[in-house]
């Protein structure tokens, strides 16, 4: 991509960031796109280079989505859930690959999606709604469908921007937690990569 081309696209990420984070600041929980680094972090977290089958939660605008593409084996495939209409549209316009399907749906349904697509249970799920600024009801309800959705050895990877928030409900669900944390990104961020799903049982 011509160097002019990439800096018009950097620009045009985060106007799109800082008006959606202006129009829902709940649904949107940070003004500028993703680092590519992160992105690439969190597909080493999830393991996507190995993977089949991954879903995203909160794509954005596609900074994380394009990296995870990236990583993703040609024969893998890539369901991504994003809920922010103008987030949606961006993403059908920019990013064209086959492996890529995307829904306008809430990332509690994931559990229809396994149930569908991959009843064995999906390799990775990768995250980057902002928890924080959720009830902790729903954030416990979106990490509990994650759960359900994960196949044995599966893992799901978070990106938050609030330190102590998320670890603690993490736990609830999951029984081993670990952190990674990278303080050049805008804001600094923390990635979050839980394994072993507690049993709902």
């Amino acid at each position: 991509m011509p160097r002019h081309t990439a800096r018009q696209s950097t620009i045009s990420a985060m106007w799109d960031f800082i008006r959606a984070y202006l129009h829902d600041r709940q649904t949107i929980g940070i003004v500028a796109p993703t680092t590519a680094l992160v992105g690439r972090n969190m597909a080493r977290l999830g393991r996507v280079s190995e993977a089949k089958r991954v879903v995203e939660f909160g794509p954005g605008t596609g900074a994380i989505t394009t990296q995870l593409l990236a990583a993703l084996p040609a024969d893998g495939r890539l369901w991504a859930f994003e809920i922010y209409e103008p987030f949606l549209d961006k993403l059908r316009d920019t990013i064209h690959d086959p492996r890529l399907t995307l829904l306008g749906q809430s990332a509690e349904t994931v559990r229809d999606l396994r149930d569908f697509e991959s009843p064995e249970g999906f390799d990775a799920i990768i995250c980057s709604i902002p928890f924080s600024l959720l009830p902790p009801a729903v954030t416990s309800g979106i990490l509990s469908a994650a759960a359900d959705s994960l196949r044995p050895g599966g893992v799901f990877v978070s990106l938050q921007y609030h330190p102590t928030y998320l670890p603690p409900i993490l736990r609830r669900h999951f029984q081993n937690v670990r952190r990674e944390w990278f303080p050049w990104n805008l804001p600094p961020t923390f990635l979050f990569a839980a394994t072993d799903p507690r049993s709902t049982n």
